[in-house]
């Protein structure tokens, strides 16, 4: 009995497989119905309270509140020519008790609100 190179009685060969990584590589974005309206509002719209950064929150353009949210206290806004809070950073402000209206420019660094109903931006 020779050997003529056959393997019978054993098992056939595998094939080489790959391993692929995905380290260091991100995930895709998952775009969902409901984060593409929240970005569709939040160019839109400001809520009523908060800090928002130009260009990266909201966009630059005119912007009208109706006035204060319910509570009695006046609606207060200001343009801001930095987000770090120090003192000198407010580049116009304003409150008051009736309908408000404010141009927030491309070059404002973020724009703050409180105690006013949502700001919708115009045109």
């Amino acid at each position: 009995m020779g050997t003529n190179g056959d393997n019978a009685g054993s098992e056939p060969p595998t094939s080489p497989t790959a391993t692929v990584s995905n380290a260091g590589v991100p995930p895709s974005p998952q775009t969902t119905a409901e984060a593409t309206e929240k970005t569709k509002n939040v160019n839109q719209e400001i809520p009523g309270d908060g800090t928002f950064l130009v260009g990266r929150e909201i966009r630059p353009g005119t912007y009208r509140s109706a006035g204060p949210a319910e509570g009695g206290s006046p609606c207060y806004w200001a343009r801001l020519k930095g987000a770090t809070g120090t003192d000198g950073e407010t580049v116009a402000n304003g409150a008051g008790k009736g309908q408000a209206t404010v141009t927030v420019l491309d070059t404002d660094k973020a724009f703050q609100t409180t105690g006013c109903q949502t700001w919708k931006r115009l045109g």
